[in-house]
């Protein structure tokens, strides 16, 4: 049970954050605007609700209002000295939860972003060679069949240098939102760099392949195409870096005939 109101913990901590730089002035936003949820989420903390929840409703709210995660969680930890200065014991054991639940968010997204590229949301370069080496791994742990395809946009140079960088990353989130349509959700897609994809697909044999890149090719807008190689892991069952390679040799056969 609360010896002081909710309202009251809330403004305390409002004040406290703000003389201690913790976080930022919301002075467009007065007062209450300033305290948004603070005031309920104290009341839900001396209630024991579910701390998950909670963590995830206030931090979305005082994120919205244009609080930073170093700042949600600073006003977190203020609000903890507080909750101890008034003696709110069961209280401060549900915010220690909160701030642990949030503290695992905003690590799972910081781990999320690194692992992305930022112009399409793919998976970037490293993080997709690093998931080919896993499923490389485990279909050849458990024998079961997977296809790699490298695909490269046809005459993008041309287009980027002609139209600018704009059209460029138009073209870019174009092609991979047609390629996130296309795959499963079991398969792997990811952006290599410049205009080259990749796709892992698992449970796939060279017919299955094929018939992905005719599917993403019927996506595709016109005047957008790509050339694709293909490489079975039947075909290098020992190591990713050759299926890369085996692949990336296809794909440059492929593009040579294009060009004829």
């Amino acid at each position: 049970m609360l010896t002081k109101s909710s309202w009251d913990l809330a403004l305390e901590c409002v004040e406290e954050t703000l003389e201690a730089g913790v976080a930022p002035s919301l002075e467009r936003l007065g007062r209450l605007g300033q305290l948004g949820s603070l005031p309920s989420f104290i009341a839900a903390l001396a209630e024991g609700e579910d701390p998950v929840g909670l963590a995830e409703d206030f931090a979305q709210e005082r994120e919205s209002l244009g609080l930073g995660p170093t700042e949600v969680a600073g006003e977190l930890v203020m609000l903890g000295r507080i909750l101890d200065r008034h003696g709110q014991p069961d209280s401060r054991e549900t915010l220690d939860a909160c701030l642990l639940a949030y503290f695992e968010r905003v690590t799972g997204d910081l781990a999320d972003r690194a692992r992305r590229d930022p112009l399409t949301g793919l998976l970037n370069h490293r993080a997709f060679h690093a998931r080919v080496a896993t499923e490389v791994t485990r279909a050849r742990r458990y024998r079961s069949r997977a296809a790699l395809v490298l695909l490269d946009l046809d005459g993008f140079k041309a287009t980027n240098d002609r139209e600018g960088h704009a059209e460029g990353d138009r073209v870019l989130r174009t092609f991979s939102a047609a390629l996130s349509a296309t795959a499963r959700e079991t398969d792997a897609i990811g952006r290599l760099g410049g205009d080259e994809f990749g796709a892992l697909l698992l449970h796939a044999d060279e017919r299955a392949a094929g018939a992905f890149v005719e599917r993403l090719d019927a996506r595709l807008p016109d005047g957008l195409s790509f050339s694709a190689g293909t490489a079975q892991l039947a075909e290098e069952p020992d190591a990713s870096d050759r299926l890369f390679a085996l692949a990336d040799r296809r794909l440059y056969e492929a593009k040579a005939t294009r060009r004829r």
